[in-house]
């Protein structure tokens, strides 16, 4: 009965001691638990926290995308406006120097259409000139024969005949007009100073007289002078003074 007894006090010290760690296990659980669950509930107050944040980050981060967006656009919005203005203005410039152009290379066709106008105009006034000049020349030829034969005539009838003679004289002073407004002078007076510009002396005759010395004493061919240039001397005798011929007289 003792043993028996003993046996159970020890079993049910091995129950006590058994119940004691496990409620010293259950008390440690109970701490692991609560623990846990402080731990749970950080961990949740954390996630809830980093949830706000990331609402608020992305909350910012979307507000500060918005308004990059809007400055974007509106940056946008004035560079379009800007670079429309230019190409405006380039285009009206472009425009312009299109224009100035065409009217550049129509004023120079009409130029090149007016230098070939003046071309021909210079070419047949060329051509008329020439022509006139031929014209001129063989007037001036007809002329001066005709101007020899007049004066042979003249100085044939002035040996001959004077009745001849003054007609001729009377024609000539008649002719003299038409002369002087053709531009012709003829150079045929005796008692001048010799010009050798003028005349072409041929024969000197002395003469006792200072006074006529180196002057026309008479001319043989008569010249003439046409707009102002001689065309041709005068053929003439010129009166040299000489001592000889005075000692002589």
């Amino acid at each position: 009965m003792f043993f028996k007894r003993k046996n159970q006090d020890s079993q049910c010290q091995r129950l006590e001691d058994q119940l004691s760690a496990l409620s010293q296990n259950a008390d440690a659980i109970k701490q692991k638990l609560e623990l846990l669950t402080d731990l749970a509930e950080t961990v949740r107050q954390y996630k809830f926290n980093t949830m706000q944040t990331m609402d608020q980050l992305d909350t910012g981060f979307r507000q500060h995308l918005n308004r990059l967006d809007t400055q974007l656009t509106q940056h946008f919005d004035q560079m379009d406006t800007h670079m429309t203005h230019h190409l405006n203005k380039i285009e009206t410039h472009f425009s312009q120097m299109h224009s100035d152009v065409h009217k550049h290379d129509m004023a120079i066709e009409d130029l090149l259409d007016e230098w070939a106008e003046k071309k021909s105009d210079e070419d047949d006034i060329k051509a008329h000139l020439k022509e006139a000049g031929q014209t001129e020349k063989l007037l001036l030829e007809l002329f001066e024969a005709y101007q020899e034969q007049f004066w042979n005539l003249k100085h044939y009838a002035a040996s001959k005949d004077e009745s001849w003679s003054s007609q001729i004289s009377l024609m000539e002073k008649n002719l003299e007009h038409c002369r002087r407004s053709c531009t012709i002078h003829m150079i045929q007076d005796c008692g001048v100073s010799v010009d050798y510009d003028l005349h072409e002396v041929i024969e000197a005759i002395d003469t006792t007289d200072p006074s006529l010395d180196k002057t026309v004493a008479q001319i043989y061919r008569c010249g003439y002078l046409y707009k102002g240039k001689v065309i041709k001397k005068a053929q003439a005798a010129a009166y040299r003074f000489s001592d000889a011929a005075q000692k002589k007289c």
